[in-house]
């Protein structure tokens, strides 16, 4: 039982170390290149300027980044053009205050 017990606290122990570093990689991606994507959620033409946003991962090609408003979060996908960022995909609306997305996102979950 004890044996049992140990292998289930160290799962969720594993689980929470990968979640809490997933987090922190979010927040440092953000800190280092979240200026770069402030205000290209416009150039989708649906949305407005967002209040946050948090990039969730980042290469020297293309980044996937997390717009969040009032009414919903979004994530979306640019690519690195010419050496500025352009609007290459919308990849799913995480959250919705319509209620026409109810979804989770990783690490953040909502």
């Amino acid at each position: 039982m004890k044996k049992l017990l140990l292998i289930v606290l160290t799962i969720i122990f594993c689980f929470a170390l990968f979640w809490v570093g997933s987090i922190i990689r979010c927040e440092i991606l953000t800190l280092q290149h979240g200026k770069e994507f402030v205000g290209l959620e416009e150039s989708t033409n649906i949305l407005a300027e967002s209040e946050s946003l948090k990039v969730l991962d980042y290469s020297d090609i293309y980044a996937q980044v997390y717009y969040v408003d009032r009414e919903m979060g979004n994530i979306l996908r640019f690519s690195k053009q010419k050496n500025q960022w352009k609007f290459d995909k919308w990849e799913e609306t995480v959250w919705s205050k319509s209620g026409n997305a109810d979804g989770f996102m990783w690490p953040y979950i909502r």
